[in-house]
């Protein structure tokens, strides 16, 4: 397995949705448009199939940074926030 990290700028809010929900298929979300990755050549290749079927490539952009595991264990998070959960959301029955 090898570790990636996704970043993506899509600017329309639908293509962002997909893009974000195929990302959720692959990868654990740490910012807004910005996910880790832990996958092999061919599933990679998969996603960014499954991406670039979605993005506009004139307006949209998609960058992969295939880290080495060295570097992946440099890593340092800060905050109280998992990275993994989304904010909790209100709901509202009426």
């Amino acid at each position: 397995m090898r570790k990636w990290l996704v970043i993506y700028d899509i600017r329309d809010a639908r293509r962002l949705q997909k893009v974000a929900r195929v990302m959720k298929d692959y990868g654990r979300r740490v910012q807004k448009s910005v996910f880790e990755v832990e996958a092999g050549f061919t599933t990679i290749e998969r996603m960014r199939g499954r991406v670039l079927a979605i993005m506009d490539d004139e307006r949209d952009y998609v960058v992969y940074f295939n880290i080495c595991e060295a570097d992946w264990q440099k890593k340092e998070k800060y905050g109280p926030q998992k990275f993994d959960e989304e904010p909790p959301q209100s709901y509202y029955i009426y």
